[in-house]
Formats: C-alpha cells, sequence, structure tokens
C-alpha cells in the first residue's frame, strides 16, 4: 500500500463527511432521514458490497488465501483483546468507562468505514477478505460485546447472530467458494446497491459529526492519547506481527487497515438501546474519525 495513495482516499473521505456534515447544517438532512440512511448502508448496502466481492471471479484469490485470512483474523483480534485488558488501566480510566474503553478497542468501524476504505485502496476484490473478518468482529461482539455493553451482563442470542451483515458475509464467501453464477440482472443489481455505499455512510458519519459537542470533546486529552495508542501503535504492533505469518500483501494490507479503521457504532447503539451513557463511546466515534484521517496513513507508512 501506498500512504500516498490511502492518503488521497481518507481526504475523499473526508469531504464526503463534510458533504453530510453541510447537509445536515443547512437543513437538506434532517436526523430521520440520516435514520434512514443510515439503515439503507447497514441492512443493504454493505451486504450487498459484501456480496458483489464474491460475485468478482479474481483466480488469484483461493480457497487456502480465505484460510489464510481467517487466521490473521484469529490473531488480529487476539492482540486487540490484549489491548482492550490493558489500555484502559494504563490511562488510568474510571472504572465506569474501563468496559467502555475496551468496546473501542475491539470494535472499529468495519463497516461504514472499513469495507468502501478496503475497496478504495485494494481494489474490490479485497472485500472478500473483509466479509471474513466481519465474522470474527460479529461473533466477538454478540458474545463478549454485549457482555461489555449492557448494564448488566448480557447473554448471548444465537438469534441475535444471524443479521444482515453475517448473512451477506457468509453469502459472499459461499459464492465466491463455489463460484456460483447468477444472472447478469441480479449482479447489476447488486453492483449498484454497493457503489452507494461509500458516499451515503460518510453522510451518516458527517451528520453525527455536525449533532456533536466538538468543543468539549477536542478537550478530552485521555481520549487523544487512547487514540493515538490504540490506532497507531496497536496496529504498527498487530502489522509486525501479521508479517511474520502472511506473505501476502492484499490479505496483509486488508488485516492492517482493519486494525487501523475508527471506532465503530454498533458498541453505541448497544449501550443506548439498554439505556446506558454512551458520552465516551460516542466522543470516540466522532474523534477517532476526525483523526483517522491522519492516522491510518500514519500507520501505512510504517509498515
Amino acid at each position: 500500500m501506498s500512504e500516498i495513495v490511502v492518503f488521497q482516499q481518507m481526504c475523499m473521505i473526508a469531504i464526503l463527511i463534510m458533504t453530510g456534515y453541510i447537509s445536515y447544517r443547512k437543513g437538506l438532512i434532517n436526523l430521520e432521514v440520516s435514520r434512514g440512511i443510515s439503515a439503507l448502508v447497514v441492512n443493504v448496502c454493505n451486504p450487498m458490497l459484501l456480496i458483489k466481492s464474491g460475485l468478482e471471479r479474481d483466480t488469484g484469490i483461493t480457497a487456502d488465501k480465505l484460510l489464510l485470512a481467517a487466521a490473521g483474523g484469529v490473531i488480529l483480534y487476539l492482540i486487540l483483546l490484549a489491548s482492550a485488558l490493558v489500555l484502559p488501566r494504563l490511562l488510568r480510566v474510571e472504572v465506569k468507562w474501563r468496559k467502555h474503553y475496551a468496546l473501542m478497542c475491539l470494535f472499529g468501524n468495519t463497516g461504514f468505514i472499513g469495507i468502501p476504505l478496503t475497496s478504495a485502496v485494494l481494489g474490490s476484490g479485497s472485500v472478500i477478505y473483509v466479509a471474513v473478518i466481519n465474522l470474527f468482529y460479529n461473533l466477538l461482539f454478540y458474545t463478549l460485546g454485549i457482555k461489555l455493553a449492557d448494564p448488566e451482563d448480557g447473554q448471548f442470542s444465537f438469534r441475535s447472530f444471524v443479521n444482515v451483515g453475517n448473512i451477506g458475509a457468509i453469502a459472499a464467501i459461499l459464492l465466491f467458494v463455489f463460484q456460483l453464477k447468477v444472472p447478469m440482472v441480479i449482479s447489476s443489481t447488486v453492483t449498484h446497491l454497493a457503489n452507494a455505499t461509500t458516499f451515503l455512510a460518510m453522510v451518516v458519519v458527517g451528520v453525527s459529526l455536525a449533532r456533536a459537542d466538538v468543543k468539549a470533546m477536542l478537550k478530552n486529552l485521555r481520549m487523544y492519547l487512547f487514540i493515538a495508542i490504540r490506532f497507531v501503535v496497536v496496529p504498527i504492533i498487530i502489522s509486525f506481527v501479521l508479517r511474520l505469518f502472511i506473505k501476502d500483501d492484499l490479505i496483509f494490507g486488508v488485516m492492517v487497515l482493519m486494525a487501523c479503521v475508527p471506532v465503530g457504532n454498533l458498541p453505541l447503539m448497544r449501550v443506548e438501546e439498554k439505556g446506558g451513557d454512551g458520552r465516551v463511546l460516542s466522543n470516540g466515534i466522532i474523534l477517532s474519525t476526525i483523526l483517522s484521517i491522519i492516522t491510518i496513513p500514519i500507520v501505512v507508512a510504517f509498515v
């Protein structure tokens, strides 16, 4: 990966985010519309982007490489688990917020930002590996994640694991492994829906930024330090460890980008659904997203 290419892509993403920010400020989009767009991205566009990757016939991607990506995903999340245990204590975070910092360590924005970023930087063929990572992400969230997010210990429900993200990821892998063919009208429709992902997802992020108390957020020095360690130091460590096992540049690039993406929305949604205080998570999401324009190219420059 070229840090210049990554920086250019992050600048593009920043412009798209500002489109959402300005649209909300000018009244072109309200909160209700933003929630509708968010639901559209989560339930339609992102799954279609995953399925699109499964429909593409890249002979360079084999079943062995998918297994290698799965092994890389295990290593990735083991290191993130270690960071979730260490960082809140290292930064002397108040006990009541430690679970939320652990959630920010573990669950990056592999959907809204990770999928379109990987597709833009490494090509659409790389998204099949993101599908593998998303399976690990969802498995971890709906087990450990709900225990961290719920005020009382949450319990795993198989029903919660059956969601459009996992269905899309599994469908993409099956389509790819078995080289299944679909009618052109279906593949073209999937492509059009998938191509809308990046713009719509970034508009939603921009609306979140427009609604945030940015001044108060920018004064949180601990959050700056957390972001510097979690989104620069930790991904660089992950890249060094993964390079010992993964020689394929495409798989390696996907893993590094997945380690770099800013804090994801899913933990915040779960915390607020259960009546918890989501201030720390909200600040982490917005600030890490803004700073990802800098942090991601820095990591890429080191690897």
